[in-house]
């Protein structure tokens, strides 16, 4: 006899795998702490429990790192955590230990939710999920998805299906071949009786994979997921994830660009870039000139301010942005809106997308990028590329500063980023690279600036102090990573 519908009182998030295959680049190594849209994994499950069924309990059940969890969800009210220490050095067993765990606060005949952290559901899904739950009589209900490519199909679990009833008929767990259309995933309400048929085959010593065992419940039956959904273990297919999470919202684009002392060119670089952004912000450093009223008579946000140096004032206005891609420009007029659009479209497969001026035929005629500074950018490049040989990032222009980037990718660093100098650019590129994310450089032209020198390279004495401080940034870099390892 199935049960009445009755609210869900309890929710678990199996939070316990760890990236190994991804490789991760913080310290624990841990998929929960996985940022998606700048969002984590934990506290993105945690957000749309309690939104969506919103009840009593919510357990995180992990292996380690009490401490780090216990921190990550000390902001909710009604999250637990439980601890499995037997869990260690038991492949194979991770999700089946857990549940007996789970089985210890489990009331008789009490229905539940369970998540995998390492599982993406869109929201409009997980929502109808839920409701599902609320408007259906049940012993077992899993979320099920009609496989795209091969590769989703044979690393889940293969279901069979009575569509008229819509119910599981069989579940087939890795299977080496296409037996059905449809795979299961870790999005599942069942009941105590379940949990119970877990602890008993686990008690004889039977190592039944978890999902083989959804034959046994009764009346199994499935909620078909239609949009977005990953199962995420390897680096790639965070970045397919985001790849669709992108295509699927309304991008906004904002120019950032330091000025001091460019009353001559602002209003050229405004008007050029103005109509094909949402926004441009000019981070002016305060001067006796008319930079500032010129760029906001042109339409632009103005951030005046005694900055530090270059990297100060850009970082100041990537923080005044609530756009998706931030890009950055010069307010002297040697980059154009002309090459805006491609960086865009890199973009879109990329993290962060930086230029080049190295191709001889972008260099336009009287431009300040001669063959010293080509030499030196290349030189530098190199080192990184060599200092950082596991990225495989081939480098040739590190001192370019027209460049594109996701936000959500730039917060997970920003708090590495120190430079207030002209080191800030290769100092972003260190730490793009060095937590793993996609940036790839594509050629732009370089144009000659339409009044006055450069304030960072202009004159040899200027170009070779800025060289030496964006040396110097790469090697403490280095060093830094080196000694945190």
């Amino acid at each position: 006899m199935i049960e009445k519908v009755k609210k869900i009182n309890k929710a678990f998030i199996l939070a316990g795998g760890a990236g190994s295959r991804i490789k991760l680049d913080n310290r624990y190594n841990l998929k929960a702490f996985i940022e998606v849209d700048d969002e984590q994994l934990l506290k993105r499950h945690i957000r749309l429990i309690k939104n969506y069924l919103n009840p009593e309990k919510i357990y995180v059940v992990i292996t380690k790192f009490k401490d780090l969890f216990q921190e990550c969800i000390k902001d909710f009210n009604g999250v637990e955590l439980i601890f499995n220490e037997k869990v260690n050095n038991q492949k194979g067993l991770e999700l089946l230990l857990a549940i007996k765990n789970i089985d210890k606060v489990i009331d008789q005949d009490e229905r539940f939710l369970l998540t995998l952290v390492d599982e993406y559901y869109d929201e409009s899904d997980f929502k109808d999920f839920c409701n599902s739950i609320n408007s259906k009589d049940f012993s077992l209900l899993v979320g099920i998805k009609k496989f795209i490519f091969p590769d989703e199909y044979l690393k889940n679990y293969a279901v069979t299906i009575d569509e008229k009833n819509q119910i599981v008929k069989n579940s087939i767990e890795k299977s080496n071949k296409i037996v059905s259309e449809y795979f299961g995933t870790g999005l599942i309400c069942l009941n105590k009786n379940f949990t119970e048929l877990i602890v008993e085959n686990l008690e004889n010593n039977i190592k039944t994979p978890l999902f083989s065992l959804l034959n046994k419940a009764k009346i199994p039956m499935y909620h078909l997921l239609k949009n977005i959904y990953y199962n995420i273990n390897t680096r790639v297919d965070i970045y397919e994830l985001e790849k669709k999470i992108r295509k699927n919202k309304k991008i906004t684009i904002d120019v950032v660009m330091p000025a001091y002392l460019e009353e001559d060119n602002i209003s050229f670089v405004i008007n050029d870039f103005k109509t094909k952004v949402n926004n441009v912000i000019v981070a002016n450093k305060i001067s006796s000139d008319k930079t500032e009223k010129i760029a906001i008579d042109n339409g632009a946000k103005v951030l005046s301010n005694n900055y530090l140096g270059y990297g100060h004032a850009i970082r100041t206005g990537i923080n005044h942005s609530n756009a998706d891609i931030i890009v950055v420009v010069e307010s002297d007029g040697t980059f154009r809106s002309s090459d805006l659009e491609k960086i865009i479209n890199c973009l879109m497969d990329n993290d962060a997308v930086q230029g080049t001026r190295t191709n001889p035929s972008y260099i336009q005629d009287k431009s300040e990028m001669n063959r010293a500074k080509i030499f030196f950018n290349k030189i530098y490049g190199n080192l990184i590329s060599l200092l950082w040989p596991k990225n495989k990032t081939l480098l040739s222009d590190v001192g370019c500063t027209y460049r594109a980037f996701w936000k959500t990718k730039y917060n997970e660093i920003k708090k590495n980023i120190v430079s207030d100098s002209a080191a800030f650019a290769p100092e972003l590129t260190i730490e793009f690279i060095n937590r793993g994310f996609r940036l790839i450089e594509i050629p732009v032209n370089y144009y000659p600036r339409n009044m006055g020198i450069s304030k960072i390279s202009g004159t040899y004495f200027q170009a070779a102090k800025t060289a030496l401080k964006m040396l110097k940034i790469i090697l403490l870099k280095r060093l830094l990573y080196f000694f945190k390892k």
